[in-house]
């Protein structure tokens, strides 16, 4: 179990947005083997659709972002992706698609200029939780899930705040359970523990560029309301 500090974690987060670029710049000026291939997908529990966002940036995660030039093209599962920007996040393409039709397996294809192909697929699982209608707070919290296959670097990321204190847990998905401390729920204010979670999965990509790069799941669930009894 992993424990991150409120301020390192706010700091860690602006740090990241102040290093990664926004700037724009057209791939056909680039190397082809010096672009970084960024690919997230995300879903809100409770959301109609899936996200699907593909970043191509050169030289490196916090590099220039490219739109992607005549002749190249990203896809996803042959359909393909279209260009957009953002003042904070620089050119991206996205595509969205249903919740209900998008659990199992999904290809993205992206060719560069000069027609080589980097396939990547990836498996979208449905995940929840078993949540008790209540709980000791003077014991450990134990709350199971469900989910599909997973990977040795998937984890959830749970977070809680109230004005008693703060608690921030990264936790391997293969503990097979979420675990919270009697000590952090004794500090909780109030007869409710409320925290946000998400699963987040990091998917090795199985073709890439001799830049790297990197594919990640997010799958925030709908925030959790627990009795806790004195």
């Amino acid at each position: 179990m992993k424990r991150y500090p409120h301020l390192f974690t706010l700091l860690a987060l602006t740090v990241f947005s102040a290093c990664s670029s926004n700037e724009i710049g057209e791939s056909k000026d680039v190397n082809q083997d010096k672009i970084y291939l960024q690919y997230y997908i995300s879903h809100t529990e409770g959301a109609h659709d899936v996200d699907v966002k593909c970043t191509f940036r050169f030289a490196g995660q916090n590099g220039t972002t490219l739109v992607l030039s005549p002749g190249s093209t990203v896809e996803l599962d042959g359909e393909k992706m279209k260009a957009d920007s953002g003042f904070a996040s620089g050119a991206y393409y996205k595509i969205r698609k249903p919740i209900g039709s998008f659990y199992g397996n999904h290809t993205i294809r992206f060719t560069d200029i000069n027609g080589r192909k980097f396939e990547n697929s990836f498996n979208f699982d449905p995940v929840s939780l078993n949540i008790p209608p209540e709980a000791d707070r003077k014991k450990d919290l134990r709350i199971t899930y469900r989910t599909g296959v997973v990977g040795r670097d998937d984890y959830f990321d749970v977070r809680h705040v109230d004005t008693a204190g703060y608690f921030r847990y990264s936790l391997p998905v293969k503990d097979s359970a979420i675990v919270i401390p009697a000590k952090d729920l004794l500090a909780v204010k109030g007869d409710v523990l409320e925290f946000d979670c998400s699963l987040v999965r990091d998917v090795m990509l199985q073709q890439r560029t001799p830049e790297g790069g990197i594919l990640t799941i997010s799958q925030v669930l709908r925030p959790v309301r627990i009795k806790l009894l004195p």
